[in-house]
């Protein structure tokens, strides 16, 4: 340092005055080399410090979306990010443009859609156990993913046996549900008299207890939530119940009634589905090829893409599909005609029911006739439900869409590229389905009457104590003396 400091003397002396002043003067403004450093990370400090005010820092809006501060159309959050069940979370409009052409999003939908359609006219080829089957899969697949919604790993980590408390209280109203139908149809008979001679007898006991186990496990589940309540997580805990119990309605209640559908002619069940896939494409085709050419107005806050053309296209167009599809299907006797048992490859022969045959209907009743119409009832029937399917089952996806806002995700799942879950394709069947059931049971089943083939299934449904002295009381109603009632 002594050394240094003679040279830096000697150069100052071998300049002049005023150069060795000015040389002087700049040495000593500069800043060391740490506050050098350390002066582009002052910022507004050190502007404050001279004396002028600082200029606001702008933030971009993604970075404010990125970090919760804003909200975009799509419910917001960062692309990169995702909620915990699976659900994939929401991305702004600009990303979303940037991210994927309507074209690209058509191909991947077409590629993975197509095999879909498939494997459902496979199953509805292979019969009624199957499509059952396919129905029992996705209601597990739609409670998953709505329950899933609310999932927080921080705080359920710290409750024990809560997710299973969810799935035991799914198992005990699918138990309860599937139970009562199955007797109600006489399918549980089929299955004891099908089964082994002790699987048999299992069955036929539990046809007889049904209501008592699924009330004891309902009781066992229910003390199992309340045991497992822990203090600070109660408001947490009960709100995921309540949200339980209302999935519960949606995918289990909502549907009971489709068995009842499928084993009365596969048709009941392929006609809403098929009304409402058909609703859906009408809408998009016609929304993207006239969406806000001529009602400017916005149809809903919920779905904004949603267009006033898309909705009253796809109405006309699935009115007029409605008709010839029902007319179609309904040539079929594997897809019109009942099953009365659970055999796994059943040989249907039927004659098919007058609602399936051609008449003259005078419209709208026989005493004040209006107009003629020559058709098959059911086409009548499918058009009742083509109006329900474009007017009232989207609002089942309106529902969906407000789920998603509200809890920022932009599918419910990614289990099918293109497609997203099993919640964002089956949103509209559920109102769809309970429509067709209550549908079928006013206004086609209260027509029917009984056919010896029913009363048969109900007789072989019934206990062998029960069964003769029905019988017996039938022998003596008659006076038969063995020549009515074979031996």
């Amino acid at each position: 340092s002594e050394l240094a400091s003679s040279k830096r003397h000697a150069h100052l002396a071998g300049a002049g005055p005023s150069q060795s002043c000015t040389r002087v003067h700049g040495w000593l403004q500069q800043p060391p080399p740490d506050e050098a450093r350390a002066a582009p990370l002052a910022g507004p400090m050190a502007t404050r410090r001279r004396g002028h005010s600082p200029k606001p820092s702008v933030r971009r809006e993604s970075e404010m979306s990125s970090d919760g501060g804003g909200e975009s159309s799509d419910g917001g959050g960062s692309p990169s990010s995702a909620s915990a069940g699976g659900a994939t979370r929401g991305l702004t409009p600009e990303q979303t443009k940037a991210g994927e052409s309507k074209l690209a999003k058509v191909l991947t939908r077409l590629k993975f859609g197509t095999p879909m359609i498939f494997a459902f006219f496979l199953l509805v080829w292979l019969g009624h156990p199957y499509m059952v089957g396919l129905v029992c899969l996705l209601q597990t697949g739609l409670f998953r993913e709505l329950v899933n919604v609310r999932y927080k790993p921080a705080k359920e980590r710290k409750v024990p046996m809560f997710r299973t408390c969810q799935w035991a209280m799914f198992a005990v109203a699918m138990v309860h549900v599937y139970g009562r139908v199955f007797v109600k149809l006489g399918l549980a008979h089929s299955v004891a008299h099908r089964a082994p001679p002790f699987m048999g007898s299992i069955v036929l006991k539990s046809i007889k207890y049904y209501r008592l186990v699924s009330f004891s496990a309902y009781v066992a589940v229910f003390i199992g939530f309340v045991l497992s309540l822990r203090p600070g997580l109660y408001k947490y805990q009960i709100g995921n119940a309540v949200w339980t119990v209302g999935v519960l309605m949606l995918v289990v209640w909502q549907i009971s009634g489709t068995t009842e559908l499928i084993f009365s002619g596969l048709v009941w069940f392929m006609l809403p589905c098929g009304l409402v896939v058909a609703n859906d494409c009408f809408a998009y085709f016609c929304g993207q090829a006239a969406g806000k050419k001529f009602i400017k107005a916005p149809f809903l806050a919920l779905s904004p893409n949603k267009t006033w053309e898309g909705f009253i296209g796809g109405f006309l167009c699935t009115a007029v599909w409605g008709w010839y599809f029902a007319e179609w299907i309904s040539r079929s006797q594997w897809l019109v005609c009942p099953q009365r048992n659970m055999d796994h490859f059943a040989s249907l022969d039927c004659e098919p029911d007058s609602v399936f045959q051609v008449q003259t209907i005078p419209w709208p009743s026989e005493d004040f006739v209006v107009m003629t119409f020559i058709c098959k009832p059911f086409q009548l029937h499918a058009a009742v439900l083509a109006i329900f399917a474009s007017v009232v089952a989207p609002f089942g996806g309106f529902f969906a869409s407000a789920i998603k806002r509200a809890y920022n995700i932009k599918d419910f799942d990614s289990l099918i590229p293109g497609h997203g879950g099993f919640m964002d394709r089956m949103d509209c069947q559920f109102l769809m389905l309970l429509c067709t059931n209550v549908h079928y049971r006013t206004f086609v089943q209260a027509a029917e009457t009984l056919s010896h083939e029913d009363l048969l299934r109900i007789i072989g449904a019934m206990v062998p104590a029960s069964r003769e002295t029905f019988l017996g009381k039938v022998l003596t109603e008659y006076n038969c003396t063995g020549t009515c009632w074979p031996a």
